[in-house]
């Protein structure tokens, strides 16, 4: 295993929460403490037609 040889200034860590609808997704954001917007939502087709709505929020930056 290789490690790169400068050390990121930026490391983006981003938590993901996925559900079926918009406000479920929402919900279950809440509960684990996010609130406001998203820093990114998408849709994402899943198998049997059904779309997956993805919240991602930002968490705190960790610096090795």
């Amino acid at each position: 295993m290789t490690t790169s040889p400068v050390t990121s200034l930026i490391d983006d860590q981003v938590a993901e929460i996925a559900a079926y609808n918009l406000r479920e997704a929402y919900q279950r954001a809440e509960a684990q403490g996010f609130y406001g917007p998203p820093a990114e939502q998408y849709a994402e087709p899943v198998y049997g037609g059904r779309v997956l709505q993805v919240l991602r929020y930002r968490v705190e930056s960790r610096h090795v």
